[in-house]
């Protein structure tokens, strides 16, 4: 009986420590918790790797998304394949885009401090001029109004750049301090820092985008609509046709490497987060 007890004691206490150490490889590339974004029926369902190069620790993650692959929602009738016609903001709901991206499922208001370091691989092709977001902060409320994205860290003109959307159907590029060129992120991390407060207050909303210390970028006024927030990380293309239009060349395969992706209420928190 003892030596079974033993064997339960010491099982259930190795299942502890792989749990733990499984939490602490995460917690090293994240403090939140994230779910696929309209990923159902794409082609690469498994579009999130662990590697272990390259890396600001022991861990990042890699995220590829193949040329026009797009997916659906888990429920409800939005894809990305195929327009249902039901979004007034932008003329249609879905079609025209595909994604491999993820959700954050922890939802805030207010001020907080958010970091996202990015690697751009020597051999990234941008798809310009089809739209590319790496990142989002993302408002959902009550209503379709408040569904909307009110920042994404778009690829543009050769830059990677926020775009801040506080009204809907309104792309303003804040105050430029300075351009962040893709070129120079190509084989290197690169760390992103935004200090936000969301408010449908314009005299209190403000983002500002930190790189090295750095003020790149900075928006102050209408942040939203009153709703909750999260963040979103991964590949995001839309108005995809505009490559078939323009371009008519071959649409790439696209890898961003990402780590660090940590937010909290304060600065002094997320700096002891950030890996370097």
């Amino acid at each position: 009986m003892k030596n079974v007890l033993l064997i339960l004691f010491l099982s259930i206490f190795i299942l502890g420590v792989t749990d733990l150490s499984k939490e602490a490889k995460a917690r090293e590339i994240t403090n939140l918790q994230w779910n696929k974004s309209v990923a159902r029926g794409k082609k690469l369902s498994k579009f999130r790797e662990t590697v272990t190069s390259p890396a600001l620790g022991k861990k990042a993650w890699k995220i590829t998304l193949l040329p026009k692959d797009c997916g659906r929602d888990k429920e409800g009738d939005y894809s990305d394949c195929k327009n249902n016609g039901k979004d007034a903001v932008v003329g249609h709901g879905g079609g025209d885009r595909a994604r491999s991206e993820y959700s954050s499922d922890k939802r805030y208001t207010g001020e907080k401090w958010i970091s996202v370091s990015i690697y751009l691989p020597n051999n990234f092709k941008t798809v310009e001029p089809v739209s590319t977001s790496l990142f989002q902060i993302y408002e959902w409320g009550k209503t379709n109004q408040q569904r909307h994205p009110r920042m994404m860290l778009r690829v543009k003109r050769g830059n990677l750049e926020p775009r801040y959307f506080a009204v809907n159907g309104m792309d303003s590029p804040g105050v430029i301090h300075k351009h962040l060129k893709i070129d120079d992120m190509r084989g290197k991390w690169t760390t992103i820092i935004f200090h936000a407060k969301m408010s449908k207050n314009p005299k209190k909303g403000f983002i500002k985008m930190y790189v090295n210390d750095l003020l790149y970028n900075d928006y102050e006024g209408r942040t939203g609509y009153g709703g909750k927030f999260f963040n979103k990380f991964g590949i995001y293309h839309s108005w995809i046709s505009r490559w078939r239009d323009e371009v008519h060349g071959e649409y790439p395969t696209q890898v961003v490497y990402y780590d660090n992706l940590f937010r909290t209420s304060s600065k002094e928190k997320l700096q002891k987060l950030i890996q370097r």
